[in-house]
């Protein structure tokens, strides 16, 4: 077996590679705003965003894969050695998938109003000002004590969610910040310090999507405030961010988790220089990124050699976003990724098998896939893409300071849906809405006034 080997092809392959690529390109038009706005208005939807990921995690995956696909799958033959037919199914299922996806999304995305979302105008930019920095420190306790362990297990999800909720008052402050006149680099202490859990977040927890929101806050609320970065110099800049980000968070990983001393860090990276720096930041985002991988496996030994699991993920999802652990503790757990971790990724490993190896993500079509078939591919499809169509068409009636607090509160959930199982993708994403909305009907019946440090860190905002 050559040390560079990609998956089996035909000719057919490359038709349903075709036609599948042309529905993902297609469908960029269907992004809210896209003639209006271009590019920037795929950060700025929660469609472009999960259309981003489609195409990483599938389109860019499947011919990353077809050139190497031991190297940059898991560095054995088992990819290559899957039938051609095995290869074409999964491609022309994930297709399937997407088409499915986009036309829910068309039916769901029109709307008259706000809907349920109305309720985020009383989050007011005077609002996000009085309220960062006392929910800023709140969220980085919450997170140091869910990610931690030191809470009940019925406390850990809301307390997590509630947490969450510091991107809110840090996007609209962001945002103030960019639609102001003057140097974008001209920042005050109150903008790092709403940073502050994402930074919190990711010492407990050492995750890049623990960390990416420090980036993610200012660079969607700069969108979203009219700046438009160059394309060819967000691309690189994108880029090295992900190095960076995967170099920092590797390495703090080594000092957690195996005790490597900080020492021994530095000498290595003296030792090998820049080459061995971007070799080491890019080799694990080349292998994490694997939709498409785990697809094929689930593909290739489902029904086969594994039965369909039968689990009721398309139920599951919606009690487990809608109905507390507290009124129902019997719900089921975030298992998906261990499950397939153990009984499909490491199939071919027994000592992996049997000693329980790492949660694994089975991709979005392949946990519907492995529950109930086609069918189940189809139901969850639509499913997924009338959640964001609805989010999306209520979204574009809100101020755009609400739109872009939203967009950036369930971001990393829509970037990652398309890796991730579908069960813990739809629950995450419906849990952080609802928390979303408690909180903001909650702030709506209370009326603050205003800190007096609020109206010395910031001029008088224009109604917006």
């Amino acid at each position: 077996m050559p040390e560079y080997a990609g998956l089996r092809t035909d000719f057919t392959t490359w038709i349903i590679l075709a036609v599948t690529t042309l529905c993902w390109l297609g469908s960029l038009r269907l992004i809210p705003n896209w003639k209006r706005d271009g590019w920037p208005a795929i950060l700025q939807s929660l469609y472009g965003i999960v259309w981003l990921a489609f195409g990483v995690d599938i389109v860019l995956r499947f011919c990353m894969l077809c050139y190497n696909a031991v190297e940059w799958g898991n560095g054995t033959p088992r990819l290559v050695a899957l039938s051609t037919d095995i290869v074409n199914t999964a491609l022309l299922y994930s297709g399937a998938f997407w088409v499915l996806v986009t036309v829910a999304y068309v039916l769901a995305e029109r709307r008259r109003g706000a809907g349920p979302l109305t309720v985020a105008g009383s989050i007011s930019p005077e609002f996000a000002y009085s309220a960062a920095l006392p929910v800023a420190m709140l969220a980085s306790i919450g997170f140091y004590l869910t990610e931690t362990g030191r809470l009940p297990l019925t406390l850990l999800t809301p307390v997590a969610l509630l947490s969450t909720l510091y991107m809110v008052p840090a996007v609209i402050i962001w945002w103030d910040h960019f639609r102001r006149p003057g140097p974008v680099w001209r920042i005050g202490g109150l903008q790092v310090v709403v940073l502050l859990p994402a930074l919190v977040r990711a010492i407990v927890s050492p995750y890049r999507e623990n960390l990416a929101p420090i980036v993610l806050i200012p660079l969607t609320a700069a969108l979203f405030a009219g700046r438009r970065p160059r394309l060819t110099r967000l691309l690189p800049l994108g880029l090295v961010c992900l190095l960076l980000l995967s170099f920092v968070v590797q390495s703090y990983r080594r000092v957690k988790w195996e005790n490597v001393r900080p020492e021994e860090l530095n000498s290595e990276m003296q030792r090998d220089g820049i080459t061995g720096w971007i070799s080491v930041a890019s080799g694990e985002p080349v292998h994490r990124f694997h939709g498409f991988d785990s697809f094929l496996l689930t593909v290739a030994l489902v029904p086969a050699l594994e039965p369909h699991s039968g689990r009721p993920v398309l139920t599951s999802a919606l009690v487990r976003g809608v109905v507390p652990r507290a009124v129902y503790s019997a719900k089921a757990g975030a298992w998906a990724g261990m499950n397939f971790g153990t009984r499909i990724w490491a199939y071919d490993d027994p000592a992996m098998r049997e000693g329980g190896g790492a949660s694994i993500a089975p991709s979005m079509p392949g946990d519907l896939y492995d529950a109930g078939g086609i069918s189940y591919i189809v139901l969850g499809a639509l499913l997924w893409g009338t959640l964001l169509g609805l989010v999306d068409g209520w979204k574009a009636h809100l101020p755009v300071f609400a739109s872009a607090a939203i967009t950036v509160l369930v971001m990393t959930q829509c970037a990652m849906s398309v890796e991730r199982d579908f069960d813990n993708s739809v629950a995450t994403f419906i849990q952080t809405l609802l928390v979303f909305l408690v909180v903001a009907w909650t702030t709506s019946l209370v009326r603050l006034e205003e800190p007096h440090y609020a109206h010395r860190l910031r001029p008088s905002l224009e109604r917006t």
